[in-house]
């Protein structure tokens, strides 16, 4: 899947194999061979490529169709802060205080993080 959809979003962008090739550092050939399917780019180039390209490297390898389905943005402190209004988080059956609550935040925004990575 990924030479038809590289070459796709390539000539999406309307550039050359020569010009995606200087923007990630490789060779009009080695874009070539990925375009016709010998060879393969390696995690690293996979993800340049998906970044260019503003789409998940699963998208370029056709796990799925959905060009943008990838982790989200980190929510913003807002967001977590009406999450966890919204969600009526007790503890021991008690509402939490602003002090849980900002423990909370703090712990999932280190857990977010870290699924970012």
């Amino acid at each position: 899947m990924l030479p038809k959809r590289l070459k796709k979003l390539r000539n999406e962008k309307n550039i050359t194999q020569k010009q995606l090739g200087k923007i990630i550092g490789l060779s009009q050939q080695t874009i070539g061979h990925y375009e016709v399917g010998r060879a393969h780019p390696d995690h690293e180039t996979l993800q340049k490529i998906a970044d260019y390209f503003n789409c998940s490297t699963d998208y370029l390898l056709g796990r799925t169709n959905n060009r943008n389905e990838s982790i989200p943005d980190e929510p913003t402190d807002a967001e977590l802060e009406e999450f966890l209004r919204n969600s009526n988080v007790k503890f021991d059956g008690a509402p939490l205080d602003d002090e849980d609550k900002e423990d909370i935040l703090g712990f999932l925004k280190m857990v977010w993080k870290r699924k970012k990575k």
